[in-house]
């Protein structure tokens, strides 16, 4: 077996628990920490705020890293801090402490044992098989989001939350921080092996032609690409926070709710699959405009307010969606940018779409204040999804090539 498929195995699992964790099952603390310290919601979301807060200047500097120094050491460093990070939140002694720690220790691990330097790590080693590479990796947040939540809710039935977050921790560094030692090597050449195919894989570049970080911010296809990227995350986004609310809007129950979120879940499942294929197949600018227009079919649906039946086909489609995003926007940053100046650029891309993404919360929450209704929202974002899509028209590869 190809040796690049045991780095895809170790990035895997780094990303169901780092990322799952983060965007799942952290959701399940709110209520006993709330209870604990005798605080409201907002407070407690000011771990998020400030994982979001750090994120902004640490992925710049990330991406220097992941080009410049062994991506084995900093992934198992990014591993070894969401461990230790666990176990500190489960010793806070006061909300302003688990804030800080959250914050900090979760948007590290995030960025450094996450999809950031995953991708980077396996755009290295594939060429032809790219694309499904980097959907087999993303599928563990899925089953991340799936597992990790599941057990955080038995545990903290059953022992409570400070508990919970050391056992989880005690999971993380037993089993996860040595299968990213042992299996993620930066590139082939670690090993004394080639990347996947001969010769250069698309978007390689001799070496003297890496590029600086004011290059990448210079190149128009950075900005085309993170703005359209910015745009089409923060609908996604923004509408599954308020999926909820809007299911209950409709006069449906939290069954129905619950349904619609998971089926989002299981087929963005399938979408990181079938995405991850396609992108070794067919060219990455028709494989976002599918991502696009699936999501926006999907808005157009809810934006219907349906019967129930209809509601869960766009859930599916938008799911689809969601999946295929991750797998096409790495192999795209690969041609774009070229391997040797990949983590840098993603890195740099990081704060221009959380920039992109932090409007959308708010905009969605005017809109429905105004309306009472949530369809305002969801054609707004229909309309900001063609101009995403209008964006990636003019992209090329860094060698002037199609996509």
């Amino acid at each position: 077996m190809f040796y690049g498929w045991r780095v895809v195995g170790g990035i895997f699992v780094s990303q169901l628990f780092v990322v799952g964790f983060f965007t799942y099952a952290a959701s399940m603390l709110v209520a006993p920490v709330r209870e604990e310290f005798g605080v409201n919601l907002e407070q407690v979301m000011y771990g998020l705020t400030a994982g979001t807060f750090f994120g902004l200047f640490l992925t710049p500097l990330a991406g220097v890293m992941i080009d410049r120094y062994p991506v084995r050491w900093l992934m198992a460093g990014g591993a070894v801090c969401f461990t230790a990070g666990l176990w500190l939140l489960s010793q806070a002694p006061t909300i302003t402490a688990y804030v800080w720690i959250f914050g900090f220790t979760m948007s590290i691990s995030n960025i450094f044992a996450g999809a950031m330097c995953g991708s980077a790590v396996i755009a290295r080693w594939f060429t032809a098989s790219r694309g499904r590479a980097l959907g087999v990796s993303a599928i563990g947040v899925s089953v991340g989001g799936v597992l990790l939540p599941w057990l955080l809710n038995q545990w903290i039935q059953d022992h409570g939350w400070r508990v919970a977050l050391e056992y989880m921790a005690a999971g993380g560094l037993f089993f996860m921080v040595p299968l990213v030692f042992l299996t993620v090597r930066g590139k082939p050449a670690d090993v004394g092996l080639e990347p996947e195919a001969d010769g250069l894989a698309p978007g390689v570049m001799p070496e003297d032609e890496a590029l600086t970080l004011l290059q990448v911010l210079r190149s128009r296809g950075y900005w085309l690409l993170g703005v359209s990227l910015g745009i089409l995350f923060s609908a996604y986004s923004s509408t599954l926070s308020n999926m909820t609310p809007y299911i209950l809007d409709l006069g449906h129950g939290e069954s129905q709710a619950s349904t619609m979120i998971m089926t989002i879940a299981i087929s963005g499942f399938f979408g990181k699959l079938l995405f991850g294929v396609a992108a070794d197949k067919l060219s990455l600018k028709l494989g976002l405009w599918i991502t696009q227009f699936a999501l926006l079919t999907g808005f157009l649906i809810l934006a219907a307010e349906p019967a129930f039946s209809l509601m869960l086909v766009a859930a599916g489609v938008i799911g689809l969606s969601a999946g295929g995003m991750l797998p096409i926007w790495g192999a795209m940053m690969a041609r774009i940018f070229g391997l040797l100046s990949y983590g840098r650029a993603m890195g740099l891309m990081g704060p221009l779409i959380t920039l992109c993404v932090m409007p959308g919360y708010t905009l969605v929450g005017r809109l429905y204040d105004i309306s009472g209704s949530y369809v305002p929202a969801l054609l707004c974002f229909s309309v900001g999804l063609v101009v995403s899509a209008l964006l990636v028209l003019p992209l090329q590869s860094r060698d002037g090539g199609r996509l």
